[in-house]
């Protein structure tokens, strides 16, 4: 909560996509889906453009997770919840392995 808190007190720029994937795959694993879905709401909010470069890196996580799923289920989430287009051809491969 605090790692989000900060990244968005920084207003005037709110960073890189890797630092926002680090700290939401952190939040995934943690199973805090709810704050990286704020967290997500707020980047959106701030810089609509970084969301697909953030998505693309959490995506990209997936092949050097220990343990997947609990990404995969946040990519899930994410899909639920802001339904964006380029998740939906690459989830539905993973989905069904």
């Amino acid at each position: 909560m605090a790692a989000s808190k900060l990244l968005c007190s920084l207003n005037h720029d709110i960073g890189c996509a890797e630092s926002h994937v680090i700290l939401l795959e952190s939040l995934a694993n943690a199973q805090e889906i709810p704050i990286a879905i704020e967290h997500l709401k707020w980047v959106q909010e701030k810089s609509p453009s970084i969301l697909q470069d953030i998505c693309t890196g959490l995506l990209a996580s997936l092949s050097s997770a220990t343990c997947p799923e609990p990404i995969l289920q946040f990519l899930k989430r994410i899909q639920d919840v802001f339904n964006f287009p380029y998740l939906e051809g690459y989830l539905q491969p993973i989905i069904t392995m």
